[in-house]
């Protein structure tokens, strides 16, 4: 009984292929410790995959900044939702070497986070500008807190554990705080003496 040996093209097509497998496990690991269940292979299965880890992120994220807060998120703070929804996706995607899926996967999960806040409509062009804008941005470098959202992403997924969970949700409802924060620094001062009244002499 003779050996046969697969040609050096379908070996190297079998070693990319465990090589993708072996490195979508960890997210798909995530992705059942959440309740969800992968998607089917297909053309669509790393950006379905990405959007629903990186719903599952920022949506925790934005829980724990609402603890003990009115459920209401600032017109800016939809922004940073969206932004924050690039950079998971962003750290995801490179994580299994699909760097191109972020797009997609950041589009839908933005839609997904926005559309209880704004309606589906709203959230959807909020969405497609958040992306536009990430793009951006990007090209100029990211702060160190998005470093950290992206870096802690990445953990949570490749660690499974909650503590790196708990660490991605904090990161992210920091970067929702520090937009307040922002705001209320950007808004308009009341000037000194303005509830004086004058007398003409």
């Amino acid at each position: 009984m003779g050996i046969v040996y697969p040609s050096k093209a379908v070996a190297r097509r079998w070693e990319g292929a465990l090589q993708a497998r072996l490195l979508r496990a960890p997210l798909e690991r995530f992705l059942r410790a959440q309740g969800m269940v992968p998607a089917p292979r297909g053309v669509s299965k790393d950006s379905d995959d990405l959007a629903h880890a990186t719903v599952s992120i920022v949506d925790a994220g934005i829980a724990l900044y609402l603890i003990d807060r009115a459920p209401v998120l600032a017109f800016g703070q939809r922004a940073v939702v969206g932004h924050a929804a690039c950079l998971v996706s962003r750290a995801l995607a490179e994580q299994i070497a699909q760097p191109d899926s972020w797009r997609i996967a950041a589009l839908v999960s933005t839609a997904r986070l926005l559309s209880p806040w704004v309606g589906l409509n709203a959230a959807a062009m909020a969405s497609a500008s958040a992306a536009r804008q990430f793009q951006n941005e990007v090209l100029k470098g990211i702060s160190p807190l998005d470093w950290r959202i992206m870096k802690s992403a990445s953990d949570a997924v490749s660690g499974n554990s909650l503590d790196a969970m708990t660490n991605a949700s904090a990161n992210i409802a920091a970067r929702l705080n520090a937009e307040i924060a922002s705001a209320e620094s950007r808004a308009p001062q009341p000037l000194r003496g303005s509830n004086k009244s004058f007398q003409s002499g």
